[in-house]
């Protein structure tokens, strides 16, 4: 999967990630102690508990997998990484990010059925139409 990849890529993009889904971690971990502190008798609640956690620790890997990988590729290492584990890092910090992403926007589309049908429909409209961007403008 890494292979023709440049290190110096590699690592621009680890960056770049790294503060994405740092901040997206951070929103997902706010949504998911709101919802928790929130009581409701609805199945919808669980939903959106288990999708923010899991939102919030796919980022979560992202992040640590953007930090190993910028680290493990700074030219002035005193090792050679071992390509396996370079290979590892750089799989987890791009699926990370997007099943980060993705549940996610998820989680903001089941956010609206908390209130009534009609806004349920309106936030879940708008989340496909996101998830759908996200799917179809990705290049890896």
């Amino acid at each position: 999967m890494t292979e023709g990849l440049q290190a110096n890529y590699m690592v621009a993009v680890a960056e770049q990630i790294s503060f994405v889904s740092a901040f997206l971690g951070g929103v997902s971990a706010t949504i998911l102690f709101s919802v928790i502190i929130f009581t409701s008798d609805k199945r919808v609640v669980a939903f959106l508990i288990a999708i923010s956690a899991f939102s919030a620790c796919s980022l979560l890997v992202s992040v640590i997998s953007a930090w190993r990988l910028t680290i493990g590729l700074h030219p002035d290492l005193p090792f050679t990484p071992d390509p396996k584990k370079i290979e590892v890092l750089w799989s987890f910090l791009i699926a990370g990010y997007g099943l980060g992403v993705n549940s996610l926007i998820l989680g903001i589309g089941l956010s609206g059925w908390v209130r009534s049908y009609r806004t349920g429909a309106i936030t879940s409209a708008i989340a496909g139409l996101s998830i759908l961007f996200f799917a179809t403008t990705s290049i890896y």
